[in-house]
């Protein structure tokens, strides 16, 4: 179990920078500049991100009842550390275009893409209703929590009004509130729309990795050296070490406590450079923060499962 969980780990981890590493070589090989990038990134974040959150979402049993102790618990854990971030990241760094991709990278996981074959590993044959309903809940948080950060960071300053109408605007919850409205209805999509949003989301993800690709230089990671070692921190050793043992001490066993596990102990969001190279964060510190904590994750979560699944958590 412990191997097959390490090798599902190490799989995804490899799959996503032989991606990202075809957008490396693409973006010498066909010479394009940043500006190309930065439109493909557009389409990504206005179009096909969105067709894969609204299809995950619509396509999930959320009917299927949750541990209301283990989403509170995430929930509550998830705001804490999120305002912890917050003050910890505005002591020291002083730019603010580069505070609010750290805040991002410290507490968006990349539960989305990772959270379901996470659970089918370490709980085979376990009922994934919690999991749905989590996604449903959980993603939407993410994405209004980064749209909070990034709008008052470029901001300078707090302006309620259009930090609603950010959140309302911004094509990630638009897509998480419809998929949710049309589960809860109970409507069929007909195949004619079904197959091809399912389609394009499908696409999402392996085209968001190529741009991160091609957007990441490795004159960045010494540059942002600093920065990028605290968000990495934060994301890999601190957010789970704080929130794997609550959710020990709260009882929580099984399916509820892996589905923890696979949204506070994965790497940063694939979606979070996206969303800050659209809405005035650093794209460079962006693009770096997701490939460390991807490629350093292969051992933290091996040591978190490992851990966790010695003691008899799932």
């Amino acid at each position: 179990m412990l191997l097959n969980s390490f090798l599902l780990s190490l799989n995804a981890i490899v799959s996503i920078f032989v991606m990202m590493g075809v957008g490396y070589g693409a973006k010498r090989l066909l010479r394009l500049d940043k500006g190309s990038v930065q439109r493909f990134n557009s389409l990504v974040f206005h179009t096909l991100l969105p067709l894969m959150l609204f299809n995950n979402i619509y396509r999930s049993d959320i009917r299927g009842g949750v541990n209301l102790g283990c989403l509170g618990l995430a929930l509550g854990v998830l705001a804490v550390l999120f305002m912890a971030t917050w003050a910890l990241v505005k002591r020291v760094e002083p730019a603010n275009d580069q505070r609010g991709v750290m805040i991002q990278a410290s507490f968006r996981s990349n539960f989305l893409l990772l959270g379901m074959p996470l659970i089918q590993e370490l709980c085979p044959g376990a009922d994934l209703a919690t999991v749905s309903v989590m996604l449903a809940v959980v993603v939407p948080c993410y994405n209004v929590l980064a749209v909070i950060t990034l709008e008052m960071f470029r901001q300078q300053q707090v302006n309620v009004g259009k930090i609603l109408r950010g959140i309302a605007k911004n094509p990630l919850i638009i897509a998480s509130v419809a998929g949710i409205l049309v589960n809860l209805s109970g409507l069929a999509l007909p195949e004619c729309l079904a197959n091809p949003i399912s389609q394009l989301g499908a696409s999402a993800s392996p085209v968001a990795l190529l741009l991160l690709g091609a957007q990441f230089e490795f004159h960045d990671v010494r540059v942002h050296r600093r920065n990028l070692a605290i968000c990495t921190a934060l994301r890999l050793v601190v957010f789970p070490g704080v929130a794997l043992p609550l959710a020990a001490l709260a009882g929580l066993r099984g399916p509820e406590f892996a589905v923890l596990i696979s949204m506070f102990a994965t790497p940063a969001a694939v979606s979070s450079y996206s969303m800050a190279a659209q809405m005035g964060g650093n794209p460079e510190l962006a693009a770096s923060a997701v490939t460390m904590t991807t490629l350093l994750s292969a051992g933290t979560m091996f040591l978190w499962i490992f851990l966790f699944k010695s003691l008899g958590m799932f």
